[in-house]
């Protein structure tokens, strides 16, 4: 059997594989999150076993190997669960006192602080006491996740938003300690523990649950044999229902045709059960959730805890994963109803009322959606919690009593009293009288603050002109038959007209309000666009955040590199401010700053208003991107004090446009240090390219050299010896010269040079350049023109002779022997002009953009030692495309002189010489020797004294 091995070169690089397995392992690493894993012991009543079981499940994660910690576990009195807690490592709780009472909690700091790989933590839904850092022990779980922690956790039924209005309706008991759905939803695992409701009533008579005196008292309440069937039923429907979602979603992706649903807040009483069934229906279709809340005028009437009410229904539908939308008006009908039909949404939950009774009865709220929504499905759902906090829906009329619109009433119905009674003198027509009446009631409408104003008026004005106007006058006796006619005319005239007037100048300060605030929205979008920095993006959105919300905002910049990830803070407040005294240091806090931190570390909101970290005086809430959080914006919450919905969707999104802001800074940042990468990749190959192709020719000469002079045994004659020798001296200052221009340029780019500019003679930087040139010079005519020996240059020496040097010996590197090299300097005006010109063959027009370059050679070059002697005819130019080996040199001369003169202010120019060759100008400041400047000896005058003394030694 042969075996033949195939060479070709299709064969994959074994190295390039092992790069790409590397590099697919570091992304998998950093895209996985190192999240840890919830399981769940769910049971439907207390007393099942579920604690039981999740310390049976711990011992055996022990014996595995797992390192077991126990967080918490509610003191029993079961003996055999204490029992079972021997063994494990229990962590010591967090002691709080609460209005004298010392009470006992769940010490996340000391769980994160241990970071053991699997933490037992009982009653999920327990509300922890103050002080702690969240408000529920659900969120204390949610940490322990967020760092890599497992989790061990037990819940019953009851415990569930979801289905809490079920449970509140089998047991007639309200349920305060809830947890949200998605945690139960999102866990790893769920251990349903289960127990006969037989078995369970016998436990609580044994006293194996709870106390005996307690015991009777369940049993005769909640731990009914009915209520415990029901309870059981909801907990193996909703484990089913888990179960069955899961299979869902890992099968069929949610259709784009799925239904949305949207839940109506409409902010007049408590609706958690109208946003839970929407929940429970959007779930049920597939489809998305959206909870619109229609935010009435500021001026409307609505009370504090409407507006609590309406938070916390906001709130609840986040949690639920809704996606909240906020809208302006007095009436939520015509809002909804438009915003259905523009989403394409057909299925509105909204609340259901009872119609309000009265001389004026209105509709009930699912009454009017349906009129106004005649394509959409709308579900009433009634709020059992609270009846009697909707008992009037419709239009929100804001009829608020004030001194303030009686006053303006009065003056109204005074005023066109007066009016009317000059226009009876001259012309005793009721027309113009009632004219009169409506006119001055509209007038002085835009000046009201209720309705309460236009009742008065109407009356007012019917009272005046009955006493004043009807016959007989100034009586309230109305004999006329067209009397009642004119009364109701001028009742119902003058009530509509001041009502509209009202809601008109409603209606005005609406929209200046969104005006204003869509104005700062699209100017917030235009400065973000226009930020070039982390800072510049976040210093623009608390700008923008203090012009809406007209509260101080405390900014944050995230930084890896500062303590607790943050840079220290910096603390806005715009105009509106100016009259207030804002307490900066009561802001930045080590307290407030580590509040932020946790915000930052966590991504989630904490503070004033949440449940996190409530004790803090502002609400933080992170500027996040994509995969990172750039920032913490922290608001300013005095008191009671608390956004509104607008406010707060209004804050989401300029916070939400300032993190995509920051990361496009970030990538562009990212993008153009990709780019320094790429470009000084390409620099060092180029110049490792250069350098290995450019030093091998004179390292060879030379080591050829040598060796014919080493191996001389009188074979070679004193010329040829006296021609190895210069080749070799040659060579040797050639690759100097590439040396120093190499570290010249390096010094340049980094910054590393200092320039150091005084008065020079300008004869004798001239003459110390020649000295320096190529000694191929002798091959070359040279000239030098100084109209006046005694000018003088601000310059730094030293680099203006290395620019006239680099100048010279590239006119002899391209330029046949026998050219003529002219180097002049002439004042003009405030300016010296250098010029290093030669009669060569020229630079192509297409070449000249870019002799400047780095590592540029040109199309062509003529070494004058190399060519005969030959003159070149007049007016021949290189072919381009000819001889990159032809002449030795990396193209860092002129890239080095322009460097050079860019540091003193100036700049290199390239013009053609007539009739042809090319001519190199520069300018530098020139000195008056009136001004009484003297050249400095200084560096330049130490090179000449050694290029002297050097000069004498070689004679």
């Amino acid at each position: 059997m042969s075996i033949t091995r195939d060479n070709s070169d299709e064969r994959p690089d074994p190295d390039a594989l092992l790069r790409r397995v590397q590099e697919e392992e570091e992304g998998a690493q950093a895209d996985a999150r190192p999240m840890g894993r919830l399981k769940v012991f769910f049971g439907y009543a207390a007393g099942v076993g579920k604690t039981y079981a999740m310390l049976e499940e711990a011992h055996r994660a022990q014996e595995a190997g797992v390192d077991v910690v126990v967080g918490y576990v509610e003191p029993h009195t079961r003996v055999d669960t204490l029992a079972l807690l021997k063994g494990l490592e229990v962590l010591p709780p967090k002691r709080v006192c609460h209005r004298g009472i010392g009470l006992k909690e769940f010490d996340l700091d000391a769980a994160l602080q241990r970071h053991p790989q699997v933490v037992l933590v009982d009653e999920l839904a327990h509300s922890n006491a103050p002080g702690c850092r969240h408000r529920k022990r659900y969120q204390d779980v949610e940490e322990l996740l967020r760092a890599g922690i497992d989790v061990y956790t037990t819940v019953n039924v009851q415990h569930l938003e979801g289905v809490n209005d079920k449970v509140a309706a089998v047991t007639s008991v309200a349920v305060s300690e809830r947890v949200p759905d998605r945690l139960f939803d999102a866990a790893d695992s769920v251990e349903l523990v289960d127990l006969e409701p037989a078995e369970l009533i016998e436990r609580l008579r044994a006293g194996k649950v709870y106390a005996p005196e307690r015991a009777a008292w369940a049993l005769e309440h909640f731990f009914s044999r009915s209520n415990l069937g029901a309870l059981r039923e909801i907990a193996l429907r909703r484990a089913a229902d888990r179960l069955g979602r899961d299979r869902r979603q890992a099968s069929e992706p949610r259709s784009a045709g799925a239904d949305d649903v949207l839940v109506l807040i409409a902010g007049e009483g408590p609706q958690a059960r109208v946003v839970r069934a929407a929940a429970s229906l959007a779930e049920a279709s597939g489809g998305a959730l959206v909870a619109l809340a229609v935010e009435p005028s500021e001026d409307n009437g609505q009370t504090d805890a409407e507006n609590a009410q309406m938070r916390e229904a906001l709130a609840l539908a986040e949690q639920l994963g809704a996606r909240v939308v906020t809208l302006t008006g007095d009436d939520s009908v015509q809002p909804a109803a438009l915003y259905a039909a523009s989403a394409g949404i057909r299925h509105i939950v909204a609340p259901a009322t009872r119609q309000r009774a009265g001389w004026l009865p209105r509709k009930d709220l699912v009454y009017r959606l349906r009129r106004a929504a005649p394509e959409a499905t709308v579900t009433a759902v009634p709020a059992l919690d609270a009846p009697t906090a909707l008992a009037s829906t419709g239009v929100v009329t804001g009829f608020r009593p004030t001194a303030a619109d009686a006053a303006r009433a009065a003056a109204a119905v005074v005023l066109a009293t007066a009016v009317s009674q000059i226009a009876w003198m001259v012309s005793p027509a009721t027309s113009v009288i009632l004219m009169v009446y409506l006119l001055v009631a509209l007038l002085l409408a835009t000046r009201a603050d209720g309705f309460l104003y236009a009742v008065l008026v109407a009356l007012g004005s019917v009272v005046a002109y009955s006493f004043f106007f009807t016959a007989p006058r100034f009586t309230f006796h109305a004999y006329g038959m067209s009397a009642p006619i004119i009364f109701t005319f001028l009742l119902i005239g003058t009530l509509a007209a001041s009502s509209l007037a009202i809601r008109l100048k409603r209606q005005a300060a609406q929209a200046t309000r969104r005006s204003y605030r869509t104005e700062v929205l699209l100017e917030s979008t235009r400065m973000l666009q226009s930020a070039t920095s982390l800072q510049g993006c976040l210093e623009a959105a608390a700008v923008q955040v203090v012009k809406i919300l007209d509260r101080p905002v405390v900014m944050y910049e995230a930084d890896a590199t500062s303590p607790g990830g943050l840079r220290p803070p910096r603390v806005y407040d715009g105009p509106k401010g100016e009259g207030r005294v804002v307490d900066t240091a009561a802001l930045t806090t080590p307290a407030e700053a580590a509040v932020a931190a946790w915000v930052a570390a966590n991504g989630e909101a904490a503070g004033a208003g949440t449940d996190t970290l409530r004790e803090a005086r502002c609400r933080y809430v992170p500027i996040r991107g994509k995969d990172a959080v750039w920032g913490v914006a922290g608001l300013v919450l005095e008191g009671n004090d608390d956004l509104g919905p607008f406010e707060h969707n209004l804050l989401a999104a300029l916070l939400d446009e300032c993190g995509q802001a920051a990361e496009s800074v970030a990538l562009a940042r990212r993008h153009r240090d990709l780019t320094m990468k790429a470009e000084k990749e390409a620099l060092r190959t180029n110049l490792l390219r250069s350098i290995s192709h450019d030093l091998r020719t004179p390292l060879t000469s030379i080591s050829g050299d040598a060796d014919m002079l080493l191996a001389d045994e009188g074979a070679l004659s004193p010329q040829q010896r006296r021609r190895l020798e210069t080749d070799i001296a040659e060579d040797a200052a050639w690759l100097i010269g590439l040396v120093e221009n190499l570290l010249s340029v390096t010094r340049l780019d980094d910054g590393d040079v200092q320039v150091q500019l005084q008065p020079e003679l300008v004869a004798d930087v001239v003459a110390e350049a020649l000295r320096h040139a190529s000694r191929r010079i002798a091959d070359h005519q040279l000239e030098v023109l100084m109209d006046d020996e005694l000018l003088m240059a601000q310059m730094d020496g030293r680099l203006i002779v290395q620019v006239l040097v680099n100048l010279v010996n590239n006119a002899i590197a391209y330029t046949p022997a026998g050219s003529t090299i002219t180097v002049s300097a002439q004042a003009e005006g405030a300016r010296v002009r250098f010029c290093v010109a030669d009669n060569g063959p020229g630079i192509a027009d297409g070449e000249k953009t870019r002799v400047f370059d780095l590592f540029y050679h040109g199309a062509s070059a003529v070494m004058g030692a190399r060519l005969s002697d030959k003159a070149p005819l007049p007016g021949v130019t290189r072919p381009a495309g000819e001889g990159g080996d032809a002449r030795r040199g990396m193209g860092l001369g002129l890239a080095l002189c322009r460097s050079i003169l860019r540091a003193h202010g100036g700049d290199m120019h390239l013009t053609d010489a007539q009739p042809h060759g090319c001519v190199f100008t520069f300018y530098l400041p020139v000195v008056s020797v009136t001004d009484g400047a003297m050249p400095c000896h200084g560096p330049l005058d130490a090179e000449k004294e050694e290029g002297e003394a050097r000069d004498g030694a070689d004679k």
